[in-house]
């Protein structure tokens, strides 16, 4: 079930609208997969057709000749004679010899893993006894293989004929196809095909190898202070014929404000960044320059897989090649007001009579003061202590198919 939801996540085409430079953040759209373009790729394409030279030609008809006899044999239903293709004696004894040597190798491997298995207490005396002779049993059927079997003859034939239709695109684009087929699994939930993926290295999220811690914290601070302050005094004085008077008069006004906004705010998490490996899908096939989509096939002739342009289009524009994780993220903000207004007044009045001997006097004091504050502050925070895939890094193609001009020859 988890090879399968891998292989699904993996098997996504990222979507390339809108890229235009080096880092560029688009949203997964799922209408296409990497393994169903790929298939239609090997399927409808064409490769160019190397043919070696004539002495090479003529040396393999040879060869092929020591492989392989014709005959006629005549068929029972129409009774015709009909040239079929035989083994020669050559290839005869190589395979008789080769299953001989097989047979013994099979025998030495079972008697070696009851031995090490030790379930069985007869097992593993009869190894210890016989261990040198079963041996001896392999090598001689390996000896009679290479002097009776044909063994080295018929390798270095095999060897010279692979080697050289080995070189052929034809023979490339058969072995992708084969990739691909082996990589294929089916779901035992869905019943649906997949192609295997993984990522490497497997255990990358039970450890914190390889894992980056990443912290970030900012801060504002802004303050105002205002201080205002008034002040004033009035006074005065009469006599005659010996009485006398004075008075005064004082007020003063303070006022005080001041503002304080502060914003905090805290990121930490740790990252990883892990390669995706897809053992089916080979980009030098797409990148080669020796392939193109078959002429004849109206529905795929004129298909891009990718056409190069910025941003790019075609059946793959791009690819997946890493994926990248957080776990243990922590996000926290904070921002909070304060106000301080301190209002202070103050006044003060003093009188004086006298006349002659005597003196009366008085004074008077008040005092006002009002303090107000207010604060305001507000918290926020995420937390998330699993691990979370928060996007992939992804390799954009090149044009392609982009064929050669001067190949005329396609298969």
């Amino acid at each position: 079930m988890q090879a399968e939801n891998l292989a699904r996540l993996a098997d996504m085409i990222p979507d390339t609208s809108g890229v235009k430079g080096d880092v560029t953040m688009n949203v997964w759209n799922p209408e296409n997969t990497l393994s169903l373009a790929y298939r239609h790729i090997l399927k409808f394409s064409q490769v160019a057709n190397f043919e070696p030279d004539e002495k090479t030609k003529k040396k393999i008809e040879r060869l092929r000749s020591l492989l392989q006899e014709k005959k006629i044999k005549k068929n029972i239903v129409t009774e015709e004679e009909e040239e079929i293709l035989e083994e020669t004696m050559l290839v005869k004894k190589y395979n008789e010899k080769l299953q001989n040597y097989l047979n013994h190798a099979l025998e030495y491997n079972a008697h070696r893993v009851n031995a090490l298995a030790a379930k069985d207490p007869a097992a593993v005396h009869y190894w210890s006894i016989n261990a040198s002779i079963l041996r001896s049993k392999v090598m001689a059927a390996k000896n009679d293989w290479i002097t009776n079997g044909f063994k080295e003859e018929y390798d270095q034939i095999a060897a010279f004929i692979a080697q050289v239709e080995g070189r052929s695109m034809v023979t490339l684009k058969q072995q992708y196809i084969d990739d691909m087929e082996k990589a294929r699994l089916t779901g035992p939930a869905s019943g649906s095909d997949f192609y295997y993926s993984s990522l490497i290295p497997g255990g990358f999220a039970e450890t914190d190898n390889g894992w980056t811690k990443f912290s970030f914290s900012s801060s504002d601070f802004q303050s105002n202070y205002k201080f205002h302050s008034e002040s004033g005094s009035v006074s005065a004085r009469a006599g005659f014929f010996g009485f006398g008077a004075s008075g005064g008069v004082g007020h003063e006004k303070q006022k005080t404000e001041r503002k304080i906004d502060t914003s905090n705010f805290s990121l930490e998490f740790k990252i990883c960044q892990v390669p995706i490996v897809r053992p089916w899908f080979n980009t030098n096939y797409l990148t080669s320059k020796y392939w193109r989509f078959d002429k004849n096939n109206p529905e795929f002739k004129d298909n891009m897989v990718s056409d190069g342009e910025t941003p790019p289009n075609g059946m793959i524009p791009a690819y997946t090649t890493t994926a990248i994780f957080v776990k243990d993220l922590h996000l926290k903000f904070s921002k909070s007001n304060s106000a301080f207004v301190d209002d202070v007044e103050n006044t003060s009045a003093e009188t004086s009579v006298g006349w002659g001997p005597f003196n009366v006097s008085g004074k008077y004091k008040n005092n006002n003061r009002e303090l107000d504050i207010n604060a305001h502050r507000e918290g926020q925070g995420i937390s998330v202590e699993g691990m979370q895939l928060i996007g992939f890094k992804c390799h954009i193609l090149p044009k392609s198919p982009d064929a050669k001009p001067n190949i005329e020859d396609w298969v």
